[in-house]
């Protein structure tokens, strides 16, 4: 379990930090983007198909919420949705996670890293490793710039 955690933060660093690699760069090839984008995109359809439509209209909320500015704590933002969830869209939720991963892993060259470093895991909510549903959901839905923006304004000292 402690293995699929790691992975997971350092493959979904991977998709949160692709525009920074291009920029300099470094990181995945342009093929290698393209697939993981798609294991993204994959990955934010079946989770959100598992859902229920009224469960997927109040994850919706909460993710316009943090994307127009009105939510700013994703800790905060992922909560709500968990608690949104039943348990089995949960687990569907993370099935999800768990096959983007394996999709991730399957088309990574041999020897690559999906990003950031063993000690230094960087995961879509500011260094945590995104293990629960709403985490997920939160990390799929919002644009990367805004990820960005709201990690960087929940790490400076207030």
């Amino acid at each position: 379990m402690l293995a699929l955690a790691l992975a997971t933060g350092l493959s979904l660093a991977a998709c949160a930090q692709q525009s920074n690699a291009a920029e300099n760069g470094s990181g995945p090839s342009p093929e290698m983007r393209a697939q993981m984008q798609q294991a993204r995109d994959n990955a934010k359809t079946a989770a959100l198909n598992d859902l229920s439509p009224a469960d997927r209209a109040k994850v919706q909320a909460i993710v316009d919420q943090v994307s127009n500015g009105q939510l700013t704590d994703l800790r905060g933002a992922a909560q709500q949705i968990d608690a949104v969830l039943t348990p089995d869209e949960s687990k569907a939720v993370l099935g999800e996670r768990d096959k983007m991963m394996v999709t991730i892993h399957a088309n990574m060259p041999a020897g690559a890293t999906p990003g950031g470093s063993a000690s230094h895991p960087q995961g879509a909510m500011g260094g945590h490793r995104v293990n629960d549903a709403g985490g997920f959901l939160l990390q799929l839905s919002i644009s990367r710039e805004k990820l960005r923006a709201l990690r960087q304004a929940q790490a400076k000292p207030q």
